[in-house]
């Protein structure tokens, strides 16, 4: 099937071969035009081979990649053109000749006049040369899709500059999201906290147990929603910095913390700030429900880069028992969409058993390295 689609997109290479080279000649000074075109036949004939290429952002107007592009193309198309006419036309001769009345059949010196060797002879060279132009149109597809996915390509910074474009509209998203429930439903639980408080002063006795389950239902619903805000997007990493945002996680997290700060204090951009705290709060939560941790040590360190260590006391990474370790494959779902994050901020982040052998123990260590850009 594959070959089949091959030579299908081979012929219609070819029998573009002509109009674009006439039309490029003609429109010589509008040439991006035309290379914008070439861009689209060059892209429907990879999807047509099953090769998926990433958009990219095109110049303005004039284009190199499009230009390199539409000469590759040109030059594969007449390449076409040339197998089909020489090979193709030459087969379909060699097919069709033996059915011409003729005495003799000639081929250079050799000639015969018998009609079944004139057969087999025609009809095996035909055989041979369509065989020979299914190979090339097979290589003049692949080339073609090749370099037009090398010319088409979004570069690693254009790549590089769309994920940290998604990273940030990530989590300027979050902070939306934080604002709205923490405005939105928070604030009708804290009132509904409230008149149930006042429904309790103006009830009835019997109907009290009823108000005050609904009134710790309330309460508990309201804990909830506040952790899960702290957890989406902190405020207090907005208003006040990175520092104090892991004092109030740690101060949340029900181990006992110690959080170290090395160097200076710097402002971190929203982004790093906010991955930075997520990875803290994983590496916490990781320690407290898979590696039974009742300790935790921070550690943040600026200079050239934001480096922040979090170690535990816990069991670690390396687990023997079958449950412990498929909790921890469960846990590592969000420790891979922080390292796909931190690697699109141009970081790293790490995770693995912590050995102590001084004391003789062993826990978890998280370590977390990101470029640091001041906020602006």
């Amino acid at each position: 099937m594959r070959t089949l689609k091959a030579c299908a997109w081979s012929f219609v290479l070819g029998a573009l071969c002509i109009p674009a080279l006439v039309v490029s000649v003609l429109m010589l000074p509008w040439i991006p035009l035309v290379g914008r075109a070439a861009e689209f036949v060059g892209r429907l004939g990879a999807q047509w081979m099953g090769v998926e290429i990433p958009p990219r952002r095109s110049g303005r107007w004039f284009d190199w990649q499009q230009f390199y592009h539409l000469i590759v193309q040109l030059l594969i198309s007449a390449a076409c053109f040339a197998a089909w006419t020489a090979l193709g036309f030459t087969a379909g001769v060699l097919v069709i000749a033996p059915f011409v009345p003729k005495a003799e059949f000639s081929f250079g010196e050799w000639s015969t006049t018998n009609r079944p060797l004139i057969f087999l002879t025609c009809w095996l060279a035909a055989a041979l040369l369509v065989a020979l132009l299914v190979g090339i149109n097979r290589l003049l597809v692949v080339a073609s899709t090749a370099l037009t996915r090398l010319a088409l390509s979004p570069s690693a910074e254009e790549l590089a500059a769309s994920r940290t474009t998604l990273i940030d509209a990530f989590s300027g998203e979050r902070r939306r999201i934080e604002r709205e429930l923490h405005d939105g439903p928070q604030q009708y639980l804290t009132a509904l906290k409230l008149n149930l408080a006042a429904a309790k002063l103006q009830a009835p006795s019997e109907a009290l147990p009823a108000l005050a389950d609904a009134e710790h239902n309330a309460s508990l619903a309201l804990a909830s929603l506040r952790a899960t805000v702290r957890g989406i997007a902190p405020q207090v990493l907005f208003d006040a910095g990175l520092i104090p945002a892991l004092d109030e996680l740690l101060a949340h997290s029900g181990l006992e913390t110690e959080l170290h700060v090395d160097g200076p204090e710097r402002s971190v951009d929203e982004t790093t700030a906010l991955l930075a705290y997520h990875a803290v709060a994983e590496a916490l939560t990781n320690a407290s429900k898979h590696g039974a941790a009742t300790e935790a040590m921070v550690r943040v360190s600026f200079g050239d880069m934001l480096r922040l260590d979090i170690v535990d006391n816990g069991t670690g990474p390396a687990l023997s028992s079958t449950t412990n370790a498929a909790a921890t494959a469960g846990a590592g779902t969000g420790l891979a969409g922080l390292r796909e994050r931190a690697a699109a901020l141009g970081g790293t982040l790490n995770f693995a058993a912590a050995h102590d052998a001084a004391a003789g123990e062993r826990g978890g260590r998280l370590l977390l390295e990101l470029p640091l850009k001041e906020a602006e």
